[in-house]
């Protein structure tokens, strides 16, 4: 069970980073809030026109939406063929998430953000800033992520139970 869900952050996570990517290069105003403040104070970068944010959102929102999707996915097809505890269910949803989280503290922020900076990650105008160095910032976006991510399995974990819970009353309608 670990093994799989262990791969499955990864590959959550790897979609995770093409998904910032892409709002980086095309829509770099969508991450500002991800930035620390004296990045988001020097920024020279323009605020988008109405005919620029309704991609951004749109992209956002379905990528979000699909990452979402995935997540759930994984442990409705690792349990498919079992009946299981909620404390099991929950836990694989959850190590999965945690991955990614990690995955997003040690790969995105602390090695791309603050040892390497490239030139993509880097915003208008905040060359230099000292934010881009600050591992203080992100690890406490990391751990701001762990509460998000509990919240998120036990959603998943809820709606995961309703499904089969469907499902089963659904199969013992079903005259044999």
């Amino acid at each position: 069970m670990l093994t799989s869900a262990l791969i499955n952050g990864m590959i959550l996570s790897v979609l995770w980073i093409a998904y910032v990517y892409m709002l980086l290069k095309c829509f770099p105003w969508e991450m500002v809030h991800e930035y620390p403040e004296d990045i988001k104070e020097k920024t020279t970068l323009r605020k988008p026109d109405e005919k620029q944010k309704k991609p951004a959102k749109l992209w956002g929102g379905v990528a979000s939406l699909a990452l979402f999707v995935i997540l759930a996915v994984f442990p409705i097809l690792y349990f498919r063929h079992q009946q299981d505890t909620f404390l099991r269910i929950f836990f694989y949803t959850w190590i999965i998430a945690f991955t990614w989280n990690i995955v997003d503290l040690i790969i995105m922020y602390w090695l791309l953000v603050c040892t390497i900076t490239p030139d993509w990650l880097v915003l208008p105008g905040t060359e230099g800033c000292a934010g881009y160095k600050d591992y203080r910032f992100h690890f406490i976006g990391f751990l701001q992520g762990c509460l998000y991510i509990s919240i998120t399995a036990l959603l998943i974990q809820r709606c995961n139970d309703l499904l089969f819970s469907a499902h089963e009353i659904r199969a013992a309608q079903i005259p044999a």
